[in-house]
């Protein structure tokens, strides 16, 4: 079964009202957008983000984790098993599995993603740079059940390529692609396949180049302009929206097993309550999560990383949660 002709996206689109409806990435992230209830105390939301590990083996220029001080680990299963357990009881059923890092250095990721298939989760997905392992391991992945595998390629060419992702990987990665490609059609696998690509404005340009190169071997392609990823990489542009949905539509939980409010806070400052000891609705449901929620409904964000992010502020962030944000950067 051939590939049909790639969806190419720019998903900046999504906030200038002027995107397509093709995508399903754009489609999901668009819903999240501006379909969801702004309020202090939002239902439990549909979509969950884990953080398995908060390794990555690239430096991405554009990327907060070329700058991250807390300390690499991986999360313990049992966390694990019983945020996925716990959060489908509550009415989550799309997961990611990866938070700003890379979910292939965790060696259990195919285990985590076969355990989430199995509770009945509708829509599982990764976002990865495709350079560790061969074959095999994406293949791995696939038969455990991934509903979407992203690859993260920003260049279109070796040279430039290693220089964004500090890493020579180019040709390794490319290839991955084109074979997991290969497999998906001989096995007439449903798996989505797309590739992101974050532009600068040094390496834009080469968003066609890619396009030659993959077009025929990945169900979509996606751009969008690198920004400050919430406040973390100052030399970069804010972010495309003034108003924020993470806090009211979105749970995310860090390697530690803490709930926090954004899957780009690398130093767990929006870190909002510790799991352990605790039932998730109520931390959801908490006081620290709705007095975060009320200062973005009432624009008063300041201190905050998210006042760092979408409102141009360029001040020292403070923590949410004191106490665990300390606790995160021990090892």
């Amino acid at each position: 079964m051939k590939n049909n002709p790639p969806i190419f996206s720019n998903l900046t689109d999504i906030f200038k009202n002027k995107f397509g409806k093709k995508s399903l990435i754009g489609n999901k992230l668009s819903k999240q957008i501006f379909d969801y209830d702004r309020s202090l105390k939002p239902n439990f939301p549909r979509q969950i983000q884990i953080e398995t590990t908060n390794i990555c083996n690239h430096g991405c220029t554009f990327c907060a984790y070329t700058i991250m001080k807390r300390p690499k680990r991986h999360i313990d299963e049992k966390i694990f098993s019983r945020i996925v357990k716990e959060c489908y009881e509550l009415g989550a059923r799309d997961i990611g599995l990866f938070s700003g890092a890379e979910p292939l250095t965790c060696k259990k990721i195919d285990q985590y993603i076969r355990l989430c298939k199995k509770i009945g989760y509708e829509h599982i997905y990764i976002s990865t740079n495709g350079s560790i392992g061969n074959f095999n391991k994406l293949k791995d992945i696939v038969d455990a059940g991934i509903s979407s595998i992203k690859f993260s390629i920003n260049a279109g060419k070796k040279e430039t390529y290693k220089d964004v992702h500090g890493k020579d990987d180019f040709e390794k990665v490319i290839n991955n692609v084109k074979n997991i490609s290969k497999y998906k059609n001989e096995n007439d696998s449903k798996f989505w396949l797309s590739v992101s690509f974050v532009g600068m404005k040094n390496t834009k340009n080469e968003f066609p180049i890619l396009k030659k190169i993959l077009k025929d071997s990945v169900d979509e392609m996606v751009y969008y302009d690198a920004s400050n990823q919430s406040g973390q990489m100052k030399d970069f542009p804010d972010p495309p929206y003034t108003d924020c949905h993470l806090p009211f539509n979105k749970a995310h939980f860090s390697v530690e097993g803490y709930m926090k409010a954004c899957c780009n806070d690398y130093e767990n400052l929006l870190v909002v309550d510790d799991i352990n000891g605790k039932d998730i609705l109520s931390i959801w449901n908490g006081p620290r999560f709705k007095a975060l929620r009320k200062q973005h409904l009432d624009d008063k964000l300041s201190n905050t990383l998210c006042a760092n992010c979408i409102r141009s502020k360029k001040t020292i962030a403070e923590p949410i949660n004191k106490k665990l944000h300390a606790k995160s950067q021990n090892k």
